[in-house]
């Protein structure tokens, strides 16, 4: 048995007539004879009765039409969705990033629709950490990711900019009134920085090292979102990246004034591994608007 049969079956079976069926599938009546009775002899049973110029379903023949027909309108659209998939222009895009850069992801989208018109391409988010980001790279859940660089040799990318680290405090906190801060002074304060599973928290560490001071962290958190919140809460002061989004938030952002190392920030992609047209013109678009993120933070 084979898809095929399977389609001149059904069709012989709406027309009733073995000529108009051939004509339709522009198909010989004789190609059409012969599957059909190879059909038959397969499944050891008789589909279609003549009467007269016209054929009629056999009571197996009704039965298997049934079942037939709900698995070819399943295949028929499932290779309509497989058309949208890869079309460059209705393709879907599966993006994973990290929760800073959220925003900027959105201008990123916004600057493809704006230069490309291609507005029906259809984008998948995943905002999460960066080790998720690489499983979901790695897995083929993601097709693109906005991070920083990994040490991942299946794993290609391209820098789109880079990050300052700001301090943030609450609006209740002393150094509140200040615009920036010196951290060599800041061994006595309290800090809340990210657990271990994020990359920030290498870069954070660095920043440490650099500064030449010990810090006394008593929260870690995955998230933006939870560092802010403690922070507002006047429950310590953070090391985070610039893009983070303080809209809402009881903080204030202070410059650091010491030399510090920057946060680069890639697009990456798995090395060899297929990509739809729409996924392959994103990713273009991405790399020949040079960097995009430094970009973004000028607007």
């Amino acid at each position: 048995m084979n898809l095929q049969q399977l389609y001149y079956f059904k069709t012989i079976a709406q027309l009733e007539h073995y000529t108009k069926a051939a004509e339709q599938l522009n198909v010989s009546q004789s190609r059409l004879s012969h599957a059909i009775g190879d059909l038959e002899k397969e499944l050891q049973v008789t589909l279609f009765v003549h009467q007269g110029r016209n054929v009629k379903l056999t009571r197996c023949g009704a039965f298997l039409l049934e079942y037939v027909s709900q698995s070819l309108d399943i295949l028929d659209r499932g290779l309509e969705k497989l058309s949208d998939f890869v079309n460059p222009d209705t393709g879907s895009i599966g993006l994973s990033y990290l929760g800073s850069l959220a925003n900027f992801v959105t201008f990123c989208i916004s600057r493809f629709f704006e230069k490309t018109g291609k507005v029906q391409v259809h984008f998948q988010f995943n905002q999460t950490v960066t080790q998720t980001i690489e499983d979901s790279l790695m897995e083929g859940h993601t097709d693109l990711a906005f991070t920083t660089p990994f040490d991942n040799k299946n794993i290609e990318s391209v820098k789109i900019g880079s990050h300052k680290t700001i301090l943030i405090v609450s609006r209740d906190h002393p150094l509140a009134a200040q615009d920036s801060v010196d951290l060599t002074t800041l061994a006595n304060e309290t800090f809340v920085t990210y657990s271990p599973q994020c990359m920030i928290r290498n870069h954070i560490d660095e920043i440490f090292q650099t500064v030449g001071i010990q810090p006394k962290i008593s929260f870690e958190a995955l998230y933006d979102s939870i560092v802010l919140g403690v922070v507002s809460a006047n429950l310590g002061v953070a090391l985070v990246a610039e893009a983070v989004d303080l809209t809402g938030c009881h903080v204030k952002a202070l410059q650091i004034e010491n030399e510090i190392p920057e946060r680069e920030i890639h697009m990456a992609w798995v090395k060899d591994r297929y990509m739809t047209p729409a996924v392959k013109c994103f990713r273009d678009f991405i790399m020949e608007s040079g960097m995009l993120l430094d970009q973004y933070k000028k607007k």
